[in-house]
């Protein structure tokens, strides 16, 4: 299943991120997104597919009590389809409207510039990295 590294350790699994830690009767397990497809970009930030997990155990010696329903309560939670529409960036904030994100990226430079400049009102353009010409704009 692994890969044995010169250290003397296994890779049991490579991944691209964690969605998160759940636990049922007997412990924890780790969901991880063991692959990815990159579906958009927006001002820079990479916008990703989950396309498959992997739950993992993570053993606990404190528990040594088995639980009859914790096969169950695994298999329900495994029907959840994580590659169905979940989506992850590791620099955008995905949760928050793109009307936010943009005015976060534009506070420090709002900062700085001068208060005559400031009261001048400025329009914004998600296109303008991309080198494509917008209406009212030349690109």
């Amino acid at each position: 299943m692994g890969q044995k590294g010169s250290s003397g350790l296994f890779r049991a699994v490579s991944a691209f991120g964690v969605v998160g830690f759940v636990r049922f009767l007997e412990g924890y397990y780790i969901v991880l997104i063991t692959k990815r497809r990159k579906m958009a970009d927006i001002g820079g930030h990479a916008i990703y597919k989950i396309e498959d997990t992997n739950m993992i155990y993570i053993p606990n010696d404190s528990v040594r009590i088995t639980h009859p329903d914790e096969a169950r309560y695994l298999r329900i939670f495994q029907n959840v389809d994580l590659s169905s529409n979940f989506y992850f960036s590791y620099s955008y904030d995905l949760s928050r409207s793109l009307q936010y994100n943009l005015t976060v990226l534009r506070m420090p430079l709002e900062m700085l510039k001068s208060e005559t400049t400031q009261t001048r009102q400025e329009s914004f353009d998600i296109f303008e990295d991309e080198g494509l010409i917008t209406q009212g704009g030349s690109g």
